[in-house]
């Protein structure tokens, strides 16, 4: 890429002007080369005026001689040309900044990667252009593909037959590989022969013409007994490899098929071939996971018809864990980049004087980030992945101490009704996940009553055996119980809505006037308490939700809860700030050196295992991210203690994922603070750690 591509017309200018103008050349291809992706200018005929190497040597495959000939259309799909002209005419008549996704072939084609891009228009010498950004998001396309498939077959499941089932898998992994044929088999119990042969519908139609392999079946589930694994096989039927040729075409047949092993024999066989180019590992992972879902429909559909019931219940919690899965990491997300948002905005309002209107603006910025914090603790929660701090309490206590607000909250038209347990109801809960449940049930109580009304909230133990549990009792383990429950006499739910109530952003408020979180936030509570919940409604008649927590044996005091805030400390200590995500170190160690704090900064453990070497017992406070690469924020830790053995340590993180297990520690409440928090929070989260500091 070079600075010609963009033909100004000049008159005569100074030399000043000239190096001015090299210098801003410099700088604007040091910003393309720099961008995470591809970027591309390109005139209103839709040559490429300009590029940056990534789009021309990952995604074009061309030199810049053939780069200038080249127009910026050609790149697309042919399926996705059409909307690409349509935005890029809207940017270039219009002046509107378009975004879109779609896909490009890499090289030519057939192979494509799907991008996210954004086009704006520049205006040099009259004359307009489009310059257009594109991020990869093939991966996140691959993964929302593979959730759609999902959510059908999980909706197919009542109503259709093993065969039918193991069908639409297949059809949809054929799809999904860009495959031309394939086979889906349940294996006999000898291993040789299968019980059920389901083909592929492209394998069967008479009208799909491309290229497909003859598919020896016996002859892959022999190779499927013997690796026991996803194989890709790019030269499937040939002897020998074929020396390349670039100018010969390409016959070569391609297949992949992974084997479902169950108690080290081969029960299901999933198998496609006939694809135009290579199979990889982004396929093998796809067809590993459709057949893996598809085993576990099978399994569920030779269930008992007595256990109907209990199924559908159990694929309804499959379809909410996995949404709450990816609310969980698009939630994470968030959180890191409101923390440099959060961090900034307040760096800002601290180090300068600012007047209005830009202090209003930037209160405005501060108050916007804060509510948006707020959503994503939500979607953390009913992800189930949030950092919780649970103490035992009394349940009782935790409602009367709500009862002022819940009534400032519902209006003056609804009375409450108090019933406590009259025996004590301890509980190991987090006390603020207790306020957001009753804050919840109470808001959908309070719209669903027209006028005046009332609102029952009560709490009861309860023993649940296992002959409850065979009745249908909502609670899956026998034991103690304590119930919440909070009752209306409102206007009901339907009973086709009751199915969908604790889905994401699913509401039934006049209007969508909700964020459709509320219940969804609550599921992801009693779940990640070990709780579980039911709902009783019928319109007209009111509704009951009642919630079953593990009644704790040993009851701590309640009043352990309240925490006053410590004084800020006139000594500063060294602290040893461990986080992998760049902006979010730099920004934690401005807001930490701001206050005083000597700061040592690393973004991998290798390097703050280093500096705790180097500076041994000199170091005061370790704070560092839960997640972390080449090993968790917990294990760190530790090796940093066999350094520095009067360590204090204080986590941080969006969340705490499944795979790191560090919940006995964060169970002490006094070692973690969610992301993302303000300067405050933080000061007075590491001064809990020296309280008698001078």
């Amino acid at each position: 890429m070079t600075e010609k591509k963009i033909n100004i017309k000049t008159t005569s200018i100074s030399a000043s002007e000239e190096v001015l103008r090299k210098h801003e050349w410099i700088f604007m291809k040091a910003m393309a080369e720099s961008l995470p992706g591809s970027f591309s200018i390109n005139d209103a005929s839709g040559m490429l005026v300009w590029w940056n190497a990534y789009y021309r040597d990952v995604i074009v495959g061309k030199n810049d001689i053939e780069m200038a000939s080249t127009k910026a259309m050609e790149v697309f799909h042919p399926d996705d040309r059409s909307m690409v002209t349509e935005k890029m005419m809207n940017v270039l008549t219009l002046g509107t900044e378009e975004v879109g996704e779609g896909r490009v072939m890499i090289h030519g084609g057939p192979k494509f990667q799907w991008r996210m891009i954004t086009g704006k228009r520049i205006i040099v010498d009259d004359h307009p252009f489009v310059v257009a950004v594109g991020i990869d998001i093939t991966e996140r396309k691959r993964l929302e593909a593979i959730t759609a498939v999902r959510l059908r077959l999980l909706d197919l499941v009542e109503t259709h037959s093993v065969e039918e089932l193991l069908k639409a898998t297949l059809d949809e992994t054929v799809c999904l590989t860009q495959s031309a044929t394939g086979f889906f088999n349940i294996i006999s119990d000898d291993q040789k022969t299968f019980s059920t042969r389901v083909l592929s519908t492209s394998t069967q139609a008479p009208d799909d013409k491309r290229p497909k392999p003859s598919l020896n079946e016996a002859e892959i589930l022999t190779d499927a007994i013997g690796e026991l694994g996803t194989t890709i096989n790019n030269f499937y039927g040939a002897s020998t490899i074929p020396v390349s040729d670039p100018g010969a075409p390409d016959t070569r047949q391609r297949i992949l098929f992974h084997p479902l092993i169950r108690g080290g024999t081969v029960t299901l066989l999933l198998c496609v071939g006939g694809k135009s180019y290579d199979y990889d590992e982004d396929d093998a992972m796809t067809v590993e996971t459709l057949a893996n879902l598809a085993s576990d429909i099978i399994a569920r559909k030779h269930a008992d018809l007595s256990e109907q019931k209990l199924l559908k219940i159990l694929f309804h919690a499959q379809k909410m864990e996995m949404v709450g899965q990816l609310a969980g990491g698009i939630a994470h997300d968030f959180n890191n980049m409101f923390g440099v948002i959060l961090g900034n905005v307040e760096m800002a309002m601290n180090w300068h004087v600012l007047e209005e209107p830009i202090l209003g603006h930037m209160k405005a910025i501060l108050k916007a980030t804060e509510h948006s914090a707020d959503l994503t603790r939500q979607l953390i929660a009913f992800s189930r992945r949030q950092a919780v701090m649970p103490i035992v309490l009394d349940l009782n206590i935790m409602v009367e101490k709500m009862l002022s607000v819940l009534r400032r909250l519902i209006g003056e038209n609804i009375t409450i009704v108090w019933m406590p347990e009259h025996q004590r109801t301890s509980v190991k809960m987090d006390p603020s996940q207790i306020d957001l449940i009753l804050a919840n049930l109470c808001v959908n109580s309070r719209d669903a009553i027209e006028d005046v009304g009332k609102i029952t909230i009560e709490t009861r133990r309860i023993h649940v055996n296992k002959s409850d549990i065979t009745a249908g009792h909502a609670c899956k383990n026998p034991g103690d119980y304590v119930m919440l429950a909070v009752s209306d006499n409102g206007g009901g739910i339907d009973r086709n809505d009751l199915p969908h109530i604790f889905e994401p952003f699913f509401t039934t408020k006049a209007n969508r006037n909700g964020t459709g979180m509320g219940l969804s936030t609550i599921y992801g509570i009693v779940k990640q308490n070990n709780a579980f919940i039911e709902c009783l409604s019928e319109q007209g008649r009111g509704t009951t939700f009642k919630i079953y927590m593990p009644l704790h044996l040993d009851y701590g005091d309640s009043g352990s809860m309240a925490q006053t805030e410590p004084s800020i400390s006139q000594r500063k200590e060294l602290i040893l700030l461990v986080e992998d995500e760049q902006d979010i170190l730099n920004i934690y160690k401005l807001m930490l050196e701001s206050k005083g704090y000597g700061v040592l900064d690393a973004a991998t453990p290798s390097d703050a295992l280093r500096i705790a070497g180097e500076y041994g017992s000199k170091i005061n406070l370790l704070i560092a991210d839960v997640v972390l690469p080449e090993m968790n924020g917990c294990d760190l830790s530790r090796q940093v203690k066999l350094l520095c053995p009067d360590l204090k340590v204080l986590f941080i993180s969006g969340y705490t994922t499944d795979d790191i297990n560090i919940q006995g520690e964060l169970d002490l409440g006094v070692n973690f603070i969610q992301k993302p928090f303000s300067l405050k929070a933080l000061i007075i989260a590491i001064q809990k750690f020296f309280p008698n500091a001078e």
